[in-house]
């Protein structure tokens, strides 16, 4: 017999890969993982790393607006990213 998931709880925990967990506040580009990344809307695995790989050649994001120079990353998207996170 094992033991049921907790319902309910204070809606923090998101499912993973999921869409951004709402209440929780904006993510930090230039602290999240790419774990974390990943929750964002039309961000995958593959988007999550390259984020965080030009985090490792440029260091910290300046503004949201340098998320332009991530490959991948265009104005629609950005548009959708930018009330999620921040620097």
């Amino acid at each position: 017999v094992g033991i049921a998931p907790a319902t309910g709880g204070t809606g923090i925990d998101g499912p993973p890969g999921g869409p951004a967990r709402p209440g929780t506040g904006p993510i930090d580009l230039n602290s999240a993982t790419a774990d974390l990344l990943d929750t964002l809307p039309g961000v995958g695995p593959t988007l999550a790393g390259r984020l965080l790989e030009w985090r490792e050649q440029h260091g910290r994001f300046s503004s949201v607006d340098e998320l332009l120079e991530v490959s991948g990353i265009g104005p629609k998207t950005l548009a959708e990213l930018a009330p999620l996170v921040t620097v």
